[in-house]
């Protein structure tokens, strides 16, 4: 049986396609999270999220191999924070993922926390907060390099204006 070079193509973009048709877009994932975990008491926790103290920013890697070398590639940003005052790392999940969920939709003044490491336009953040020590470990990674790089730098401006006042927990 003789493929024409066209139905080849055919077939391959329609395989591309639905590959990427698998991956939700993040106003749709964002609209899922809001309707499913947000209520009236995760409703616009900007004053906590602002109020955040950060102790340390850094990149998480994924180390990628190839056939004569290998590089490293960020693949998400880890927040050390102090916990807020009773907020268990569950609700602090919930609070900062409606809180991004929000913002991504318009529902928030995307500006209302400077730098907000917590959503970025047209893309989701997926955010995860673990304890850690007696704080807080706050993950945030997207689905491409470029976006963990704009996410990393708004978290360093973010921590930068929201370290403790007496710098006693910086690096």
């Amino acid at each position: 049986m003789r493929h024409h070079p066209f139905s080849t193509l055919a077939i391959g973009a329609l395989a591309f396609g639905s590959a990427c048709a698998s991956q939700p877009r993040p106003t749709i994932r964002a609209a899922d999270i809001e309707r499913i975990q947000c209520d009236s008491t995760s409703t616009s926790r900007d004053d906590l999220v602002r109020s955040i103290a950060v102790l340390r920013v850094r990149p998480m890697f994924t180390h990628m191999r190839s056939n004569t070398s290998g590089e490293d590639r960020v693949n998400g940003v880890m927040l050390l924070v102090r916990p807020p005052g009773g907020v268990s790392a569950e609700q602090l999940t919930r609070i900062l993922q409606c809180h991004g969920a929000r913002a991504l939709l318009g529902q928030l003044d995307g500006d209302s926390v400077q730098n907000d490491p917590y959503w970025l336009p047209d893309t989701w953040v997926a955010i995860d907060v673990k304890a850690e020590d007696g704080n807080f470990a706050v993950t945030l990674t997207t689905d491409t390099v470029r976006d963990n790089l704009r996410v990393f730098g708004r978290a360093n401006r973010y921590a930068d204006e929201h370290a403790l006042a007496n710098g006693s927990g910086l690096p």
